[in-house]
């Protein structure tokens, strides 16, 4: 993967509506609200946050199978998308042909995801990810 952004989508949004509330918090003296547009929300959040939820689930499966590689895969995609890695106990063990279900499916919700995304930089980072679920699939022996 390449190297991170130097400012991470979350903290960009985060940066952008504080800014927005610091200029709303100014009054020039007047009585009446100005009437302007409402803030827009990132049509890619809702995405962004079904992906990360694919790849807590991925995760918590792969460690229950005792697929470690995957689960670290998992991990680092999680970090580039800013979500957080579950913690606590993956559950009771899984056998190889559920993880690699989970995995199918996760490389095929990527594409989708890749494919929906608003955002160039988002869908590339989303079939960046696809592509790598899809490698680990192809030298387990797994067809995706």
């Amino acid at each position: 993967m390449s190297a991170a952004p130097l400012l991470r989508r979350r903290s960009a949004l985060a940066l952008a509506a504080l800014g927005a509330t610091a200029v709303a918090g100014c009054d020039d003296g007047g009585s009446e609200p100005a009437a302007g547009p409402s803030p827009t929300v990132d049509p890619d959040t809702a995405l962004v946050d079904e992906v990360v939820t694919e790849l807590i689930r991925a995760e918590r499966v792969a460690t229950a199978g005792g697929r470690l590689e995957l689960a670290s895969l998992h991990r680092a995609h999680l970090e580039a998308l800013d979500g957080k890695a579950p913690s606590g106990s993956p559950g009771r063990p899984v056998s190889a042909a559920v993880v690699r279900r989970r995995e199918q499916h996760l490389q095929a919700h990527l594409v989708d995801a890749a494919m929906a995304a608003e955002s160039g930089a988002l869908a590339r980072l989303l079939a960046s990810m696809s592509a790598a679920v899809a490698q680990r699939l192809a030298v387990d022996g797994a067809t995706p």
